[in-house]
């Protein structure tokens, strides 16, 4: 984001698996992914298209496991479900032209739903 009041540039999102779906919860795979238990809820208005979402966990998501076979958002290594979630051109780099130029600071944001029992990123 930058400016005053906000405006958002970009968002990077990890989803929790990518080649199935979440219980009760529903939360697990990108809601870009086809027939995704969340893809009937589109990110909120402010971020729009201006996302990229992307797993390391092939399967089932194990706890405390940290995924490095697969880098998040390079656009490789989307399979199945995953595949229409890495279909932006000039992956790994996104590019956003913005409403008026600026030389305002950015801020960045590192945002979670759970503790670091659970989700505990570097």
């Amino acid at each position: 984001t930058y400016g005053s009041p906000r405006q958002h540039i970009w968002t990077f999102v990890n989803a929790r698996q990518e080649n199935t779906f979440a219980g009760s919860g529903g939360t697990a795979s990108c809601p870009c992914a086809p027939n995704s238990s969340i893809s009937d809820k589109a990110p909120p208005s402010f971020v729009g298209n201006d996302y990229f979402c992307e797993s390391g966990a092939p399967g089932t998501a194990e706890l405390n496991t940290f995924y490095t076979n697969d880098s998040l958002w390079d656009g490789k290594q989307c399979e199945k479900k995953e595949k229409p979630c890495c279909n932006f051109p000039g992956l790994p780099w996104f590019h956003k032209e913005l409403q008026i130029p600026t030389n305002e600071n950015i801020e960045m944001r590192l945002c979670a739903n759970h503790g670091t029992h659970r989700e505990d990123t570097p």
